[in-house]
């Protein structure tokens, strides 16, 4: 496990005030690592300051070849989750996430898919069913997964509405029409517009 720091600097800030800022950066990723180690578990600390820092996230993820990104928000429970299925070859990493979940802690799951047409609805639905099956056969019971597909040329919002009510998001990374490989708008939108921490499965 990599904690990221992420720290925003003004322009104009001194080295003494950088060097007080950093300091206190790292006693509080270090404060938080401890809590993992505490718990048997590994956990590095990465710290990142300056002024443009909106990247950071993504690039460390590429560059460490994690598994996946959480963008954290305030959590007291994990009852629901929100599961954002965009296509096929996200469906097993995925699975394979929540299958290293305890499905009993879990109440409810709702797969979700966003269509970019009416005619894109029923590939939309296999595509729950089988990851629904999928789970049913890991363990997870049938009636606490839901599955939804909605029609929307805006998918982040489509996403942060639906999940108004969940404790967590669970997506694939995206991959903008660009050379550069990134986690794209739609994770953008859906941080900006949603108090759930987001977790973000990468392609492998």
């Amino acid at each position: 496990m990599i904690l990221l720091g992420v720290y925003e600097l003004p322009a104009d800030t001194s080295a003494d005030e950088r060097q007080r800022r950093e300091v206190e950066a790292y006693r509080s990723l270090y404060t938080s690592a401890s809590s993992f180690v505490q718990q048997g578990e590994t956990a590095e600390v990465e710290l990142t300051m300056g002024t443009d820092v909106e990247d950071a996230p993504m690039t460390v993820a590429e560059d460490r070849d994690v598994d996946a990104l959480l963008v954290p928000n305030p959590i007291t429970t994990l009852d629901h989750l929100l599961v954002a299925l965009r296509e096929n070859k996200f469906r097993q990493p995925i699975t394979d996430l929540l299958d290293a979940i305890n499905e009993e802690v879990l109440l409810r799951t709702t797969l979700f898919h966003v269509a970019e047409s009416e005619d894109d609805v029923a590939a939309g639905e296999q595509l729950l069913n089988e990851t629904r099956d999928h789970l049913v056969q890991e363990g997870f019971s049938r009636p606490s997964i839901d599955t939804e597909v909605e029609v929307s040329d805006d998918p982040a919002f489509s996403i942060s509405q639906a999940a108004r009510s969940e404790d967590l998001i669970v997506l694939g990374e995206t991959q903008e029409a660009t050379p550069e490989r990134v986690f794209g708008k739609t994770y953008d939108q859906i941080a900006e517009r949603t108090d759930s921490p987001i977790l973000i499965v990468r392609e492998h």
